[in-house]
């Protein structure tokens, strides 16, 4: 802990505030090269001839590829000096994302995108990290960290649309051009200012999983597996909820989608202000908010104006935990487990896609037996479960 002191009180605030600014440029090249994808499928398969369900492996390989790597990779690459492995990583990110730009077939497009979703989950993880060692205080990690959250928020925003424009007007291919550009810009920047005294990773791999024999980190987990699940247990149906349930037409739906990226973006800053301290104290009165919000939903979507304002308030209240539980397994890692804080920092963002696909499945079942405005159930059922992990984590942070 005295190293890491030490360590943060070399670096100027000044100096930290372009290290947050330049992390963020890089969480938002790792949002853009994930999402513009999705919005050129039928692009890219005119392109190469194929079928669009043989294009969609591109989505699903990315998702599988950066689920399971990560973790891995941050097992094994415990040791090895952050300063060399962020660069080691983000100039593979930017071998993956020119040969993205170049693929002369879709397998070699697939082999590009298994590279990038290989190193991103660690990029991402590695931000987090880094930032909470050179950042002073609980405050400001915390805030640092909300700012990294932002980047990918302003990626879900505008990553879609952004690689849409680009195709529309030059190819689908210049979208991952303007990524490499971003990468290499980013990666020159690294090199340059980040500092080279950051710590490796101490111990082997069997002292970074003793972290999962711990009960709060359980409690951390499954707090994130079902926050996420409350989020996405209706919002994967979000354009049908707003367009078949609300009746608003398509050119409306594309700003109602913009504007709840907007409202994620002000919910990370949020996020970060609360994560100071204890955060999941001033959670609790958020999540029975959301009790109350989802137990309603279902009737508020019975009217136009009720539905999108219940979607837009709990886009805001359901989705502002995510700095909250970052901080709390990198401050449990710290204190607990050292060994451990790189596969500590990749745990919010594996659980949350693990609450995501589960949520997405029961969704799935909800909408085969009911309708569109019993979605808030299945929310609820998550809910439910995150706010006892809420108040059960708020207690043992108190201890």
């Amino acid at each position: 802990m005295l190293k890491e002191k030490n360590m943060a009180e070399k670096i100027s605030v000044h100096r930290l505030h372009i290290l947050t600014a330049m992390f963020v440029l890089i969480a938002f090249m790792l949002g853009c090269n994930e999402f513009m994808v999705v919005g050129n499928l039928s692009l890219i398969a005119k392109s190469y001839h194929e079928s669009l369900s043989q294009i969609s492996w591109l989505v699903s390989t990315f998702a599988w590829t950066y689920a399971i790597v990560t973790p891995l990779l941050a097992l094994f690459t415990n040791k090895i000096h952050k300063y060399y492995l962020l660069i080691a990583l983000l100039l593979i990110f930017l071998i993956g994302t020119i040969l993205s730009s170049c693929a002369p077939n879709i397998g070699w497009l697939l082999l590009s995108r298994v590279i990038t979703a290989s190193v991103a989950g660690m990029i991402e993880s590695l931000l987090s990290v880094i930032v909470y060692q050179l950042s002073h205080n609980q405050k400001q990690r915390s805030m640092t960290i909300a700012w990294i959250y932002t980047g990918f928020s302003i990626a879900s925003v505008v990553g879609v649309p952004l690689g849409t424009v680009i195709a529309d007007h030059w190819r689908w291919q210049d979208a991952f051009i303007m990524c490499a550009v971003i990468t290499a810009i980013a990666t020159i920047v690294a090199f340059t200012i980040l500092p080279k005294n950051l710590q490796a990773g101490e111990g082997n791999y069997r002292d970074q999983i003793q972290i999962f024999k711990d009960k709060t980190i359980w409690y951390g987990i499954v707090f994130v597996i079902c926050g996420a699940a409350t989020l996405y247990g209706y919002y994967t149906y979000i354009r049908p909820l707003v367009h078949q349930q609300l009746k608003f037409d398509l050119s409306t739906l594309s700003l109602i989608l913009l504007l709840l990226g907007v409202v994620d973006i002000f919910a990370n800053q949020v996020a970060g202000r609360i994560a100071a301290g204890n955060g999941f104290k001033k959670l609790r009165f958020v999540y029975v908010l959301n009790l109350l919000l989802l137990a309603v939903f279902g009737i508020m979507l019975q009217n136009q104006v009720t539905g999108i304002a219940w979607i837009f308030i709990l886009g805001f209240t359901v989705a502002i935990f995510g700095s909250t539980a970052q901080v709390f397994f990198l401050n449990e890692a710290t204190k607990k487990y050292p060994a451990a804080i790189n596969l500590a920092s990749t745990l919010n963002a594996i659980f949350y896609n693990v609450g995501i696909a589960l949520s997405s499945m029961t969704a799935g079942q909800v909408l085969k037996y009911s309708s569109l405005t019993n979605l808030n159930w299945n929310s609820f059922a998550y809910c439910v479960v995150a706010t006892v992990m809420c108040f059960i984590l708020a207690k043992k942070m108190e201890e």
